[in-house]
């Protein structure tokens, strides 16, 4: 059985260079969810040498969140805008009806 876990990578950094290095960092490790932020399918090595590769290249003003994820947590993962969810949620109010 694997030791690999999914993580949730989420970050904050103020300066454009080390954004992009950061981006870079994880686009070569886990799979974009959005603009900043990442899931990735990491064993224990893999996650220490992600976290020491973004120490190295971001600053401390900036800030990085790793969360663990359950396997549950992975299946239930949704955007708003995919085409299999129907922007006409059957309890959203009238107003918010896409027609």
């Amino acid at each position: 059985m694997s030791d690999s876990n999914w993580w949730l990578v989420c970050y904050d950094v103020r300066d454009p260079v080390r954004l992009r290095r950061a981006a870079k960092i994880l686009e070569g490790t886990g799979q974009r969810m959005q603009c900043s932020v990442f899931r990735c399918w990491l064993n224990p090595a893999g996650m220490q040498r992600l976290r020491w590769e973004l120490t190295e290249v971001l600053a401390p003003e900036d800030s990085v969140l790793i969360i663990p994820l359950c396997s549950r947590c992975v299946e239930g993962m949704e955007t708003t805008h995919s085409a299999a969810n129907d922007p006409n949620w059957p309890d959203a109010p009238q107003s918010f009806r896409v027609v």
